[in-house]
């Protein structure tokens, strides 16, 4: 089974004070290059990083790795347009496609395999971690027969609206894991996940 990922990289950050999440750095790695190397440990093969046009800044702290980048120039027209970008440029045979956020710094390469092995057994399945008290995670995985679909999602929510019309295709895969679910948008987002005693902190 050939299965492709997609990081998306390409907002603008705009509620993160005076700087760009993407460019932190948590324990002297950029956030942007954890997520990058999380999936490079794991068993995932093509990795594409969507980053905005015209700005280098998150290619450069991502840095070098068993990743390609894809320029997405319209980044301000929401983030479907960099899940299409990814679409477009991944491997065309992929039997299945792992979308990840690059602002979401403590997922693993254990949880992407976790998630891996569950596709594996359905692939016909849309694939997330979900919490013990049912909050959907990420990353997702997506089977290539919903890949059309994925292309005609339009603004800012992703692949949201897919994911609520196949709710038959749910294999949710049961997750303690606080990584799957922290995302960073502000700076005290990023001071709460870097706290010694916070869970989600990933070394």
């Amino acid at each position: 089974m050939k299965l492709a990922a997609v990081i998306l990289a390409a907002g603008r950050s705009s509620r993160f004070e005076n700087g760009h999440k993407l460019l932190a750095e948590i324990d002297g790695v950029s956030m942007v290059r954890r997520v990058c190397s999380a999936l490079a440990q794991s068993k995932i093969g093509d990795i594409i990083l969507v980053t905005g046009a015209n700005d280098d800044r998150v290619a450069k702290a991502a840095g070098h790795g068993r990743w390609r980048i894809v320029e997405n120039p319209d980044a301000r027209d929401g983030l479907s347009t960099s899940l299409r970008a990814g679409l477009r440029n991944i491997d065309p045979t992929s039997d299945g496609l792992l979308v990840a956020l690059a602002d979401m710094p403590g997922i693993s390469s254990a949880l992407i395999d976790t998630l891996v092995s569950a596709f594996e057994i359905n692939p016909d399945a849309i694939v997330f971690p979900a919490s013990p008290d049912g909050r959907r995670g990420h990353p997702i995985i997506w089977p290539r027969s919903l890949f059309a679909a994925l292309q005609t999602v339009s603004g800012d929510s992703g692949g949201r609206s897919v994911v609520a019309d196949h709710r038959d295709l749910w294999r949710p895969v049961a997750c303690d894991d606080p990584g799957a679910f922290a995302d960073i948008d502000t700076r005290a987002d990023l001071a709460t996940f870097i706290a010694p005693d916070q869970p989600t902190r990933r070394k």
